[in-house]
């Protein structure tokens, strides 16, 4: 995979922006995780400590005595897969209330710890008495930090107010670019998949589908997301599928919308903001300290001799091609006229052999003379339009 991806990204220029290898080297940490049980273990435990206040959650014991780094040992889960829709009817539970809870669970695993169950498909989730929700199956996890979760949801924010002026900045944050895209195409762009969604009834609203779009306009502009969107994009579109499938009404945005405004008043409770003066107190404190020490160590450097200035000119190739370039002609055009001048000598004094009562050296000096400049001349031309 790897190496296909390498000739993906060194020969496929619409690829450069998806950064496949990076994608096989998350892939390869990702499968030696799972493949690692003790990691999977601490998990479960992180997991369940989350929900250690909520029953409507529950996640298996582990047996860490009896685990081994190839071996996982946990509580059998004697409940109902969230796909065996006939059973669940049968056995009396609340479809309706299940797919409520589940993506609300999801939900809160994102907007409120940032670690989350990166897989939640309908045999990774079973039901338990009581139209309980339970996970298994924590090898693949997410983790999305605070800032991430933040950005994420002015952006959503933005999208639902049709903000124009704002959304580019918002979008410019999710992701990364090696280039800087055109603002004006990637506005308009934004403004269209606004308007093909904003009027739609909240029954016909698909996060896949919408994401799916917001993905196809960072392609056309060479963007990609931040990994740990993506992983967290998978998660939100598989728990919006298994809400549909258990409940056809199911409307994921409406869920979606008391979270998204918690995290947005989280960022002015007194304790954010207390820690945010902290930090930033923090930080100035730390370059006031550090700036002394820096601006002697420059003056070392200067009194020593030491103190280096790189500059980097883009075009300065194409320059030194185009001297080397001019210094060739000119080394030719000397050539050329001492092999002019010579040959006018010769032919002038005669100088035998001669052909016609002309010297024969000085003919051949002439004709090569002709065939050098006219080959220069060509060579030239050519070199200036392939550079």
């Amino acid at each position: 995979m790897l190496h296909l991806a390498s000739l993906m990204e060194r020969h496929v220029t619409e690829m450069e922006a998806f950064h496949p290898t990076q994608a096989v080297n998350e892939f390869a940490r990702s499968i030696e995780e799972e493949l690692d049980y003790t990691l999977e273990a601490s998990h479960i435990e992180h997991f369940a400590r989350q929900f250690l206040d909520d029953e409507t959650v529950y996640v298996p014991k582990v047996y860490r005595d009896l685990s081994t780094q190839r071996m996982l040992v946990m509580e059998f889960i004697d409940g109902i897969k969230a796909s065996d829709l006939d059973r669940l009817k049968h056995d009396g539970y609340d479809l309706k209330e299940i797919a409520s809870r589940g993506a609300d669970s999801i939900l809160k695993q994102i907007s409120l710890f940032g670690f989350y169950h990166a897989d939640p498909h309908p045999g990774n989730i079973f039901i338990l008495p009581n139209n309980v929700i339970c996970f298994i199956d924590f090898g693949m996890m997410g983790r999305i930090n605070q800032q991430e979760r933040e950005d994420f949801t002015d952006f959503v924010e933005l999208l639902i107010n049709k903000d124009e002026n704002k959304i580019v900045d918002a979008l410019l944050k999710l992701t990364h670019y090696a280039e800087d895209p055109n603002r004006s195409e990637l506005q308009r762009d934004l403004m269209e998949f606004i308007d093909r969604y904003a009027y739609l009834p909240l029954k016909k609203l698909e996060i896949a589908k919408m994401l799916q779009s917001v993905l196809e306009i960072l392609t056309k502009q060479g963007m990609s997301l931040k990994p740990d969107l993506y992983l967290m994009i998978k998660a939100l579109s598989i728990a919006e599928g298994l809400g549909r499938f258990l409940d056809p009404e199911f409307e994921i945005v409406n869920h979606a919308k008391p979270f998204f405004r918690k995290i947005k008043a989280s960022r002015y409770t007194p304790k954010r903001i207390a820690g945010d003066l902290v930090d930033s107190g923090t930080e100035l404190l730390r370059l006031f300290k550090e700036i002394p020490g820096e601006v002697r160590e420059v003056l070392k450097n200067v009194r020593d001799g030491k103190l280096k200035v790189e500059i980097e000119y883009r075009a300065l190739d194409r320059t030194l091609y185009r001297l080397d370039l001019i210094s060739d002609r000119i080394a030719s055009a000397i050539v050329l006229a001492s092999l002019i001048v010579g040959s006018s000598i010769i032919i002038l004094s005669k100088t035998p052999p001669s052909w016609h009562d002309m010297p024969v050296i000085g003919l051949v000096g002439f004709l090569i003379a002709a065939v050098w400049g006219l080959t220069s001349i060509l060579r030239s031309g050519r070199a200036l339009k392939n550079h």
